[in-house]
């Protein structure tokens, strides 16, 4: 109505243009197409024409993921309520979403499943553990590459992207992050190491499915290219989905999708997936660059060398004492002893990662800065308060 009683120019494009862009048609045969969509959007019964009178001007639509959006809500729901294991629908909808994953790209044409490892712009990886007790600390620095690194099968905790009791690596790119996501209280301690990645692995990167496009060439009169947009779309917000952060009171059911997209992306055989690569939640802040993503690896890469077995591998102090007096100031070091562990305990594997023995940190948590955004509550009077006298 703006353009009709106030001569706005209309959003989009004209039609004119709009099959010209579409096609690349010469302008002989865009005024025949026009001519026959013309005669098709003409109805004889009201004599009238579907836009109208005037030549209608088009503007893309903005998404199509809504049907894979509703599907995701069912599945999600099918999890909580119905089958949590081998469930039909979810199989079905990550055939869908992630079926064509290895083929697809953002709009820089860089590909959504990238490699890290040696040789790569990654290779380095930070994982950081909370001790509130002195005890608990030196217990973990004298097995480091054990203790430091993810939990053996059985006793972990379930994480965002693994079930209780299943081993997975979570770590960052950054020191900064990893000690933001493992939100440590005050008076606490962070020991904080860095793993180096020692064989290629191939992480599902969900900054890039924000700009994923459809394939080069895609034409916009093949039938299969609507489900192609739908789901190119979907994946745009899958990335957000998958990363949000969740409040601790629902991680038990919110969590419960996350890992069953891990676990699927594990377990598939053309994928080859090793884990995810995700932006931080816990230190983003606005305005500001993001600090550095987490990455989760998945059981089949969370291996870290020279972590088998039970024997510590290093002698630890955390004080260092005056020589003829009582004081002290907190000094931690390290020895790592070169000793071979007992053949009944090794195994055959392939570690992903190992522990570099220079990069231990201690940090003591001091203080915890908030980034909040305040909403004053505004006070409704009441009738009385507005009538009263």
């Amino acid at each position: 109505m703006a353009v009709v009683h106030f001569n706005r120019t209309p959003a989009g494009k004209d039609l004119q243009t709009t099959i010209s862009e579409l096609t690349g048609l010469p302008p002989d045969a865009v005024d025949i197409v026009i001519e026959h969509l013309t005669s098709l959007w003409y109805d004889a019964g009201s004599d009238e024409y579907r836009y109208g009178d005037d030549e209608p001007w088009f503007v893309p639509k903005s998404s199509m993921a809504a049907q894979l959006s509703h599907a995701w809500r069912e599945m999600e729901e099918s999890l909580h309520s119905d089958v949590r294991y081998f469930n039909p629908k979810a199989q079905e909808l990550l055939d869908t979403v992630f079926g064509e994953l290895s083929s697809d790209c953002d709009k820089e044409g860089k590909p959504v499943v990238i490699d890290i490892g040696p040789g790569t712009s990654l290779t380095t990886l930070y994982r950081g553990r909370v001790f509130q007790t002195e005890k608990a600390l030196i217990d973990a620095l004298r097995s480091p590459e054990r203790l430091l690194g993810p939990p053996v099968a059985g006793i972990g905790a379930a994480g965002r992207m693994n079930g209780q009791g299943q081993p997975a690596f979570y770590g960052a790119t950054t020191p900064e992050v990893c000690i933001a996501e493992v939100r440590p209280p005050v008076d606490s301690h962070i020991a904080l190491a860095a793993f180096e990645v020692i064989r290629p692995l191939r992480l599902l990167d969900l900054r890039r499915l924000a700009t994923v496009e459809l394939p080069a060439g895609t034409s916009l009169f093949d039938a299969t290219t609507r489900s192609a947009t739908q789901r190119r779309d979907f994946l745009r917000t899958l990335g957000n989905r998958l990363s949000a952060p969740v409040m601790p009171e629902l991680q038990n059911r919110d969590y419960l999708v996350t890992q069953a997209v891990a676990d699927y992306l594990a377990a598939h055989r053309t994928l080859n997936v090793d884990g995810i690569i995700y932006p931080s939640a816990q230190s983003r802040h606005p305005d500001e660059l993001p600090a550095g993503d987490n990455i989760v690896l998945f059981r089949k890469a969370c291996d870290v060398s020279e972590a088998e077995g039970s024997h510590a591998t290093a002698e630890v102090s955390l004080w260092e004492y005056e020589e003829d007096g009582p004081g002290k100031w907190f000094n931690p070091s390290i020895l790592f002893m070169d000793q071979e562990a007992p053949r009944h305990e090794q195994r055959s594997m392939h570690p992903s990662l190992s522990l570099k023995k220079d990069s231990i940190v201690i940090h003591e948590i001091c203080a915890v800065r908030y980034c909040s955004k305040p909403y004053p509550v505004e006070r409704v009077m009441s009738f009385n308060d507005r009538y009263d006298g």
